[in-house]
């Protein structure tokens, strides 16, 4: 009976370990996103290498600093490098877990940024895999913003026949009801009312966006989407 208390004991003490280990790494990688820098994030990138990989959740951190690293840089090659690195990690947590929300989202949101860099006819092809991937995180993750934004993007961005201006703003609505407090899901609705010349709802967007406060996890993209719509506005007399 002791023995198995022991067990017991020592299979609870090790997975309130390992997820405190993810949690401690994640709150990390989530102040370095805050601030966008590309150093520190260098650093925790070959952190993370050292860490038990196995881990599903690790992994798709991982995945997901290459991601985000690769959005803050400008030199194109190493850029591709780094979405690469993180579509591949994320495949590779998905084998691990299907049903593994994040890493789908990951995988998408890597795609979606080599689809901008390639040529007319290998976008075709990254632009159906991006679908596949963004689909199942929605499906897999229905209350976070992060998915529909990506999807709405896509609707917006991309050449006919691809791009809805309709689903597009049905996705953006979609992360705003999910986080009412994530002001970037506001700022790219506003981007899709100013494409579809819908200048008083972009107008009204862009107000919104330098309502709302920014949010300690997303300093430097919040400064940015402030900055941009207040010359939006300012350029659009309003």
């Amino acid at each position: 009976m002791k023995k198995m208390l022991v067990i017991i004991f020592l299979i609870v003490f090790s997975s309130v370990f390992f997820a405190s280990e993810y949690e401690a790494l994640l709150s990390e990688f989530v102040q370095i996103r805050a601030m966008e820098d590309t150093e520190m994030m260098a650093e925790f990138i070959e952190k993370l290498e050292s860490e038990d990989l196995e881990d599903i959740e690790i992994l798709t951190l991982l995945a997901d600093c290459h991601r985000e690293y690769a959005n803050w840089i400008e030199d194109k090659k190493t850029r591709e490098t780094h979405y690469n690195k993180a579509r591949e990690l994320a495949e590779q947590a998905i084998k691990m877990d299907d049903s593994y929300g994040m890493a789908y989202y990951v995988k998408g949101a890597a795609i979606g940024q080599l689809a901008q860099m390639a040529g007319i006819i290998q976008s075709m092809f990254l632009i159906s895999d991006f679908d596949k991937s963004i689909d199942k995180a929605m499906e897999l993750m229905p209350d976070s913003p992060f998915p529909f934004i990506a999807k709405g993007m896509r609707d917006r961005d991309t050449p006919w026949p691809y791009r809805n201006y309709g689903k597009s703003e049905e996705r953006f609505m979609k992360a705003i009801e999910n986080d009412p407090g994530y002001l970037n899901s506001y700022y790219e609705l506003a981007v899709l009312y100013q494409v579809w010349k819908k200048k008083d709802l972009a107008a009204q967007y862009y107000r919104k966006v330098l309502e709302l406060e920014l949010q300690p996890d997303f300093i430097v993209q919040g400064q940015e989407a402030k900055e941009n719509a207040q010359k939006w506005l300012e350029d659009n007399g309003y």
